[in-house]
């Protein structure tokens, strides 16, 4: 998804350090510029509108703007791409990955349109048994490093295996395991399961990466400390350096979601929140006080 433009303050033509009013004023000029009602048939203008959006899209998170600046495209979600994203071939054994989009209330199969496009498609629906849908639901690591289920249908058991980054609300089609064939000459219909993912107590996902948050104290903020992140892996050591702001992001690399095949997977992305104490005691309150008017004395030459 973030992989056509090279920078995206660039693209845009604004500092680094913009604000969010000057980011949304530079955009909607650019858009107005090359939007596609204004340049009919013009591919490259056609291609900075996607890139202008693709900017202002990133740029007007926050918390995405963040990652951005601190760690590049390498610090945003998606896949990378279009395609399989686990990788190409077939992950799923005895049944295939279902390239399925929602288009107007309904799921259409890439493979069903394909066929139409180009001879047999239709055809050989009108002779296949009735298609069946099931689903499932699993863990949040299970979707991460993958699982086998078994799922019953109509009395059988049948081994489903999930491949590893799978998300939310994706189906897995298993080629002739639907309903029987209509005749001696047919072909049974395909089980589509729809596989829904528990959501996790402290973790989320954004394509192959995967976020949290750390809370940590205003002390530790500002003279530095060591953490535990809980990780999909398990708690990892984390060094918090000595005045971190809050929101600030920390990157885990290779504690994401797998990548590829090969086992290659994303980051884990840490946002450190600081948080103020909203009860203090009288020597608390004394002690910041003295901070406060110590920090904001004029040194002289030797301090």
């Amino acid at each position: 998804m973030y992989s056509m433009a090279d920078d995206y303050y660039e693209i845009l033509g604004v500092k680094k350090d913009a604000s969010d009013d000057e980011i949304k004023k530079a955009y909607r000029k650019l858009a107005m510029k090359y939007h596609p009602d204004r340049n009919p048939g013009d591919k490259e203008a056609e291609k900075k509108f996607k890139e202008v959006n693709e900017a202002h899209e990133v740029l007007s998170d926050k918390q995405k703007r963040a990652r951005y600046d601190q760690f590049g495209k390498a610090g945003l979600g998606g896949n990378g791409g279009g395609g399989n994203p686990f990788g190409g071939g077939n992950p799923f054994g005895n049944g295939s990955y279902s390239q399925t989009f929602n288009f107007g209330g309904m799921d259409i199969d890439l493979e069903d349109i394909l066929g139409g496009m180009f001879g047999g498609g239709f055809g050989r629906r009108r002779n296949r048994g009735a298609d069946l849908q099931t689903s499932i639901t699993i863990d949040f690591k299970e979707a991460v490093f993958g699982t086998t289920k078994t799922v019953s249908v109509d009395g059988s058991n049948i081994k489903l295996k999930v491949p590893a980054g799978i998300e939310d609300g994706m189906r897995i089609r298993l080629n002739g395991r639907g309903g029987a064939a209509p005749s001696t000459d047919g072909t049974p219909g395909d089980l589509y399961i729809q596989v829904r993912v528990r959501p996790h107590k402290t973790l989320t996902r954004e394509g192959r990466i995967i976020l949290s948050e750390q809370h940590i104290s205003m002390i530790d903020a500002a003279l530095g400390c060591e953490i535990d992140v809980e990780t999909i892996d398990g708690p990892v050591t984390m060094k918090v350096p000595a005045g971190t702001q809050s929101g600030t992001p920390f990157k885990l690399s290779g504690h994401g979601v797998p990548i590829r095949a090969d086992g290659d997977r994303g980051p884990h992305i840490v946002s450190v929140i600081v948080d103020t104490p909203t009860k203090l005691s009288k020597r608390q309150k004394e002690l910041l006080e003295e901070f406060k008017n110590s920090s904001s004395k004029k040194r002289g030459f030797f301090g």
